[in-house]
């Protein structure tokens, strides 16, 4: 299904992370509930998940990579810029149309504020909340007391696992179940994963190798366009969870083939402070093939546009290893939930290993309060 090759590394056995994982011990019967859920919001057509960070990050590469197989649409808002909020809400039907708010503390700036938006459009259609909506938080906090005052949908998320780690809580696997992704096959690929905890944690020890031989930047360079939501969901998990203390390693977006045209001079030119990971797909659910006598480049007569793509793969990654530079590949065989189950848990495993090494705790992100708090004060005193 999915196979990783770190170039110039001997894989060895490193010891368990001496941190708590409660985001590894993936929870069945949550699929059964969700699906409870879903069946609530049977009769309509799409969704609008509303969400910042970790509380979307994961569901949005989810459906980014798996949404030609779609059966109902999602969208998603996960910020307060109000041509995303009007381009989302102009596009949707709003008698087929349900929301799903999403946050821990069910106080987050952003969400509370799009939340009281969808409220005033509801009311103004004459539409009733309670049909519609479902608060996804944690228990006890604003959202469930909010549910139980206005009768609406609600959803825990247990309050040890945080943000950026709960794809596989009800944050990620109701608008999945809602869309008709399958959740056990998702889940599956997380279990293979924690069956080859191994990897992760080498994967950490490789990283940490590098980090203390200067190589303070981590790319993250899928050969899919599908994938680029994965990518903002890997930095947010690698960047704020490591870095503290002055501590940490820059997590660096970038896509192939886009990437090749723009940042790859850098990385083969540019100063040796990078390591490079890799994900390739195989075979994806539908290909083109090029006409027999291809027009200008002849030698492209008869190939699919899979072969184009590995090809600009392969030569990258020669090119980089060809300079010294350090490079991790994972080859996926197929588009499908397993992938992403096993990306998402190979990763999260990693950091912690890696916040161990670095010397930090990989969970909270305390300095990002410290914006929050000025962002209240200047809404609470009325400032501009």
């Amino acid at each position: 299904m999915v196979k990783v090759k770190i170039h110039r590394w001997e894989f060895r056995e490193v010891k368990e992370p001496s941190f708590l994982m409660p985001f590894a011990k993936l929870k069945w019967d949550w699929i059964k509930t969700a699906k409870r859920f879903v069946d609530f919001f049977s009769d309509f057509e799409e969704m609008v998940v509303v969400g910042m960070g970790g509380s979307s990050l994961g569901t949005k590469t989810i459906h980014q990579f798996l949404k030609f197989k779609a059966k109902r649409k999602v969208f998603f808002i996960d910020n307060v810029d109000p041509l995303l909020v009007g381009s989302v809400l102009r596009r949707i039907s709003w008698k087929t149309t349900c929301f799903a708010f999403v946050s821990k503390s069910g106080k987050t700036l952003e969400t509370v504020t799009i939340f009281n938006i969808i409220l005033k459009e509801l009311e103004k259609r004459r539409l009733k909340a309670g049909k519609r909506i479902i608060l996804i938080g944690d228990e006890g906090n604003a959202f469930c007391t909010l549910a139980r005052e206005q009768n609406l949908q609600f959803a825990p998320i247990p309050q040890e696992i945080g943000g950026r780690f709960s794809v596989f809580t009800f944050v990620g696997i109701i608008p999945s179940l809602f869309a008709g992704y399958s959740v056990e096959r998702l889940y599956s690929g997380a279990e293979k994963a924690l069956n080859e905890k191994q990897l992760a944690y080498n994967i950490a020890e490789w990283k940490f190798y590098h980090y203390r031989h200067g190589r303070r930047i981590s790319v993250m360079m899928p050969y899919s366009s599908f994938l680029s939501e994965f990518t903002e969901w890997y930095s947010q998990l690698w960047g704020e969870s490591l870095g503290k203390e002055k501590k940490g390693q820059t997590p660096l977006r970038a896509v192939g083939t886009v990437s090749q045209h723009s940042t790859l001079q850098l990385f083969m030119d540019g100063p040796d402070d990078k390591l490079f990971q890799f994900i390739f797909v195989k075979n994806f659910p539908f290909d083109f093939s090029l006409p027999q006598n291809a027009k200008i480049l002849s030698f492209l007569g008869e190939k699919t546009l899979t072969q184009v793509l590995e090809a600009e793969y392969i030569g990258t990654v020669t090119a980089l290893l060809s300079r010294g530079r350090p490079v991790l590949e994972i080859t996926a065989s197929r588009v499908c939930e397993e992938t992403l189950g096993f990306l998402f848990m190979t990763y999260m495993l990693a950091v912690v290993k890696m916040g161990e090494l670095l010397g930090v705790n990989p969970y909270g992100q305390p300095a990002v309060e410290v914006g929050k708090k000025t962002a209240r004060e200047i809404l609470i005193g009325g400032k501009k």
